[in-house]
């Protein structure tokens, strides 16, 4: 019975191995780059071959169970013998197959047999391999996936690139909400040139306080630490300014892709830069931005 009781243990160790395959992918996914689709596609055949190697162990298992309940039996029934005080007499005429300690001793051999099927325990190896090469891809793929997100919600900007005033903007606009249109991307780009701080992270010189930025200047121009923060500073400049500064204009225009034209004026009428430039704030550069749009958008921030 001891014997039993060590075969059931390693099933159960067994069915652990076989349920703690990784789950399928989540449906809720952001849209697959052609890196993703190749780490999927592995985690695909990876699957399939671990249900090949299951079918095999499947069948493993039904011999071991077939060979168990007669192992069961016979030791059950050699255990009552023996408590009636009977036992086998054994005699040449008699077959040995039905003598019941011959019987048994036949079903433990076969059990050892099978259980040291070298197959069983080449298919549980690699059960266990392809587990954790899947494992392995799905970190691989969730990295991809929360690289592919910070791309998107920075408009696209790559970590340790130089950072340009249209990568910034391109940042800035996924920051609000904004599409990446040509008409948003000039005129962000332009309200950079207008401002051609070197405060650090902050291209718009906001003076947005945020944890651990330092006064650029004496009128209390933010350096930010982080490009993360710079941009979550322009951000909450304009949406809490929306009301009491005159900023909801600005935020509507570059939300509906209107013209660079149009968001130059609300800018311009915007408590921003009130009087800036002889009253030509953003409205005056805009001309000379648009005429060479590629040398400006090439400038770089500052990144302290």
């Amino acid at each position: 019975m001891g014997r039993i009781r060590s075969f059931s243990a390693a099933l159960l160790a067994l069915l652990c191995v076989l349920t703690c395959v990784p789950s399928p992918a989540s449906a809720n996914r952001i849209e697959r780059t052609p890196q993703i689709r190749e780490i999927d596609a592995r985690i695909e055949e990876a699957r399939d071959r671990i249900d090949t190697w299951n079918h095999r162990l499947n069948r493993w298992q039904v011999r071991v169970g077939k060979v168990a309940v007669s192992v069961e039996r016979l030791t059950a029934l050699t255990e009552t013998r023996g408590a009636q005080g009977t036992s086998d007499v054994l005699r040449r005429s008699t077959p040995r197959r039905q003598i019941l300690s011959y019987r048994l001793h036949r079903a433990h051999r076969a059990m050892r047999a099978i259980l040291t099927d070298p197959e069983a325990a080449n298919a549980q190896q690699q059960i266990q391999a392809l587990s954790t090469y899947i494992v392995e891809l799905e970190r691989a793929r969730d990295e991809l996936e929360r690289a592919k997100r910070k791309a998107r919600d920075t408009g696209g900007i790559v970590p340790g690139e130089p950072l340009t005033y249209e990568a910034w903007a391109r940042g800035f606009l996924a920051r609000v909400s904004a599409p990446a249109c040509q008409e948003n991307l000039t005129i962000v780009v332009t309200w950079e040139t207008a401002e051609s701080t070197e405060a650090a992270f902050n291209p718009l010189a906001t003076t947005h306080a945020m944890d651990g930025a330092t006064d650029f200047n004496s009128v209390g121009v933010k350096n930010y630490r982080s490009l993360d923060q710079g941009l979550d500073a322009a951000r909450d400049t304009l949406q809490g300014g929306a009301d009491s500064y005159g900023y909801a204009a600005i935020l509507q225009d570059l939300q509906a892709c209107a013209s660079a034209e149009m968001t130059a004026m609300a800018i311009n009428a915007s408590a921003w830069c009130r009087g800036c430039t002889g009253g030509a704030y953003i409205t005056g550069l805009l001309p000379i931005v648009k005429a060479d749009y590629a040398d400006h958008a090439s400038r770089l921030i500052s990144t302290g």
